[in-house]
C-alpha cells in the first residue's frame, strides 16, 4: 500500500479512486488540450448560365397580302379635274384559309406625300371597297361610286381612309370610280390652283392589320 493511503481513511480513499476512474472513463479530468482551425473563401463566381435558343423576329403572315395594281389618272378641263377611267388601286388577298373566321382585318389607304402638293387647290377622292370570294379577281368596272365608299380629303399629311373588321378568306379590292358630272362636292372633287394642271401628285400606301 502506498504512503498516501496511510494518511487517508479508507472510505475517502475509495471515493478518490472512484472519482479518478470516472475521470479516466469520460476524459473530463484530462481534457486540457485544444486545437482550432479557421476558414476562408476560395474561388468565387456567378452561377453558370443555362444555354438558351437564339430568338428570331416574329414574321407576320400579312406581309405579302397587299399589292398595288394601277395608279390614278387625272384628266383636266381648265382648272377642274376628273377621273374618267375607274382604277383598281390596291388588292388585298386574304384567300388563304389561315385568314378565315373568326379572324378579322383592318385595311387603310394612307397618303404618303410629306411635302406640299404643288399646283393643287382642292384634292378630294372617293375611294371604294369591293369584296370578292377567295381567289377572286379585282375589276375596275366594279367601282361605280356605290361600293362601300370612303371620302379621302387631302388637307394634311395624316389623310387616310379605313375599312375595319373585314372578313378573311376573301379578296378585297380598293379603287376609284369615274368622277360624276356635274361636279359634286360630296364625292371626288379636284381643282387646280392655276390654269395649268398640278405638277405633283398624291401617292398612297395600303396597310393590312389583324383586328380580331
Amino acid at each position: 500500500m502506498s504512503r498516501l493511503s496511510n494518511f487517508i481513511p479508507r472510505p475517502r480513499l475509495a471515493a478518490w479512486l472512484a472519482f479518478g476512474a470516472t475521470g479516466l472513463a469520460t476524459g473530463a479530468v484530462w481534457a486540457t488540450g485544444f486545437a482550432t482551425v479557421s476558414a476562408g473563401n476560395g474561388t468565387t463566381g456567378g452561377s453558370p448560365a443555362l444555354t438558351k435558343t437564339d430568338a428570331v423576329d416574329d414574321a407576320t403572315a400579312l406581309s405579302t397580302t397587299a399589292s398595288p395594281v394601277s395608279p390614278i389618272v387625272f384628266d383636266w378641263d381648265g382648272r377642274w379635274g376628273k377621273v374618267t377611267a375607274p382604277k383598281v388601286m390596291f388588292k388585298v388577298d386574304l384567300s388563304d384559309p389561315k385568314f378565315a373566321d373568326p379572324k378579322r382585318y383592318n385595311v387603310a389607304i394612307l397618303l404618303t406625300n410629306v411635302t406640299a402638293l404643288t399646283g393643287w387647290a382642292t384634292l378630294q377622292l372617293e375611294l371604294e371597297h369591293v369584296e370578292k370570294a377567295a381567289g377572286g379577281t379585282c375589276a375596275a368596272a366594279d367601282f361605280d361610286g356605290t361600293k362601300d365608299p370612303k371620302l379621302l380629303n387631302v388637307d394634311n399629311q395624316d389623310a387616310g381612309v379605313y375599312w375595319n373588321t373585314l372578313e378573311g378568306e376573301k379578296v378585297h379590292c380598293f379603287g376609284i370610280g369615274v368622277t360624276p358630272s356635274p361636279v359634286d362636292y360630296s364625292t371626288t372633287f379636284l381643282r387646280s390652283a392655276q390654269d395649268t394642271p398640278p405638277s405633283v401628285f398624291p401617292s398612297f400606301v395600303a396597310t393590312v392589320d389583324r383586328a380580331l
